[in-house]
């Protein structure tokens, strides 16, 4: 299964449960980073790109740190999601980082 078509399950399931997948919402995306450099290092160049992050220590065995990337409030279309989550992985994986999932709030 690709990428697109595990977050268009989601995006399924969020809207099945009610979920207003037209309104905009913030949306937060994942990050996990072996180092505390590449974690800090990551989150300032998200930061100049526009986004929100935040750096935060975490438990996933040899990925000590995590950063949540929040973006403005958007519409969560498939194609937004996947695009930005591809875009946030490639970017982490230059500090040492993965994606470790997204999520927002239900409306």
């Amino acid at each position: 299964m690709s990428l697109y078509d595990e977050n268009a399950e989601v995006l399924r399931n969020m809207a099945a449960n009610g979920d207003d997948l037209r309104r905009p919402r913030p949306m937060d995306f994942s990050h996990v980073f072996p180092t505390r450099e590449g974690a800090i290092a990551f989150a300032r160049r998200v930061d100049a790109e526009g986004f929100s992050p935040v750096v935060r220590p975490y438990d996933k065995p040899g990925f000590p740190y995590d950063v949540t990337v929040t973006t403005g409030a958007v519409v969560p279309t498939c194609a937004f999601v996947t695009a930005t989550e591809e875009r946030l992985d490639a970017l982490a994986g230059e500090y040492g980082g993965k994606a470790d999932g997204w999520g927002c709030m239900a409306c």
